[in-house]
């Protein structure tokens, strides 16, 4: 049996390339899989392939197309099983991952036989190895003209295999995160304990927090040939006893590695001895979702952190030497002056790396059932955090766009002085936002 693995390329809009491009590593999971139960696969990552999908079809002839995607990449997930049963009828089609797991009646579509909702990659085996369907973790399947739903059991992360990263290794210099270059991907672990109401990672994995054996971890870690990792868990910097074990088994085994990672604003905020231990065995960038710029914006968020622990990871991450690559929110109350206020804000605090997003209530989580009814757009692909997808409540369409757009370009060049970005063409990437936001605005 031969598997085709395929992972989108970006449905649309803005092209990022070569700054933030991470490694397929769903797909390599799959693959190993394969490779355990005597499968021939083949990956195709959007990112970075030169052929279509159509003719990676026709020339691999796969008796299997597995695809998997984000919220954005939904129309082509299906597109992709609906040109494979178009080339022949007789492919097994089947679609999973995240956006699958929280939303898989939007993929009630007659070209996609099979739903896969569990992370067990046993599953898939089982799938493609014939074993009865109703017995499946996750699985949904059609019988009798109709989807079955089968009970989407959580498992144990230890179990996941280490992923066999052949195709990483062959194509590793399409991978980079900012400057870093070469950068593998690692996960230790599955959802997230804390409960922010705009965010579906803490609902996925049957909504526990799971953390992987540090012993499975670090023998992973051994394995990769890469300077350069990031830690793709929702949030790494969870356990304090936990971390200093990693810290301690880092150093025991000598792993010479540069770190990404996620983290919470008051973890940082309130270890920061811990911080500089994490520095010291190579963490340099921590991802932190600061959102806002009030008390009173991260109250109705459900934050559970303060203006003032961020003010204070901030500080913590400089003083460590480390970056913090700050996500903020843009709201649907944001006027001209608060878009002013935002800039105020990064200005103050120094910070370098800042991402803008617009306010976005995710199909899945209750901030979606919260705001469904208010939902000015059915194009799924404006659900990339860059789209409006609800009106504004102080600025028209176009006030809004605009004042973002400034904003942005106002950031990009506040760093761009500090020389963070000599890596990449900024006027390219400024002129591509600008034309990108100034279609926006003509379009509403």
């Amino acid at each position: 049996m031969k598997v085709l693995l395929i992972r989108p390329q970006a449905p649309n809009k803005l092209s990022f390339i070569n700054i933030l491009d991470n490694e397929p590593l769903e797909l390599e999971y799959l693959y190993t899989e394969l490779l355990h139960r005597g499968f021939e696969g083949y990956i195709y990552d959007g990112l970075i392939e030169n052929t279509s999908v159509k003719d990676t079809i026709l020339w691999e002839s796969p008796d299997v197309v597995a695809v998997t995607g984000y919220i954005t990449q939904q129309k082509l997930m299906i597109d992709y099983c609906r040109l494979a049963k178009e080339i022949n009828s007789n492919i097994m089609t089947i679609v999973g991952g995240v956006h699958v797991q929280m939303n898989y009646e939007a993929f009630y579509d007659e070209s996609i036989d099979y739903l896969m909702r569990s992370e067990s990659v046993s599953a898939f085996g089982d799938l493609l190895a014939g074993s009865d369907l109703s017995t499946i973790n996750g699985l949904i399947y059609k019988k009798d003209g109709r989807f079955i739903q089968n009970e989407l059991i959580p498992i144990d992360i230890n179990t996941l295999p280490i992923p066999d990263r052949s195709f990483f290794n062959r194509h590793k210099s399409k991978y980079h995160y900012l400057h870093l270059q070469e950068v593998a991907t690692i996960k230790t672990a599955f959802s997230c304990p804390f409960s922010c109401n705009f965010c579906y990672c803490t609902l996925l994995a049957g909504g526990k927090y799971r953390a992987r054996d540090l012993s499975l971890v670090i023998e992973e870690l051994k394995t990769i040939k890469s300077k350069n990792i990031q830690i793709v868990d929702d949030d790494f910097l969870v356990n304090k006893n936990r971390l200093l074990e990693f810290i301690r088994l880092v150093r025991e085994n000598k792993i010479d590695k540069t770190f990404i990672c996620y983290s919470r604003a008051d973890f940082i905020a309130n270890n920061e001895d811990l911080v500089r231990e994490l520095r010291s065995i190579g963490f340099i960038y921590f991802l932190v979702g600061l959102e806002a710029i009030s008390n009173e914006e991260l109250v109705a968020m459900n934050k559970q952190v303060s203006i003032d622990e961020n003010r204070k990871c901030i500080e913590v991450l400089r003083d460590a030497d480390a970056h913090c690559i700050a996500l903020m929110i843009a709201p649907l109350s944001a006027d001209k002056a608060y878009f002013r206020k935002l800039y105020d804000f990064v200005k103050e605090t120094k910070l370098l790396y800042v991402t803008v997003s617009m306010f976005t209530p995710i199909p899945g989580t209750p901030l979606y059932e919260e705001y469904k009814d208010r939902i000015v757009s059915d194009d799924i692909e404006d659900y990339d955090f860059l789209h409006l997808v609800l009106e504004p409540e102080k600025l028209t369409k176009q006030q809004f766009y605009r004042e973002y757009n400034k904003l942005v370009l106002r950031l990009y060049n506040l760093a761009k002085k500090s020389g963070i970005y000599d890596f990449m063409d900024i006027e390219f990437y400024k002129n591509m936002l600008t034309g990108y936001l100034k279609r926006k605005m003509r379009g509403y």
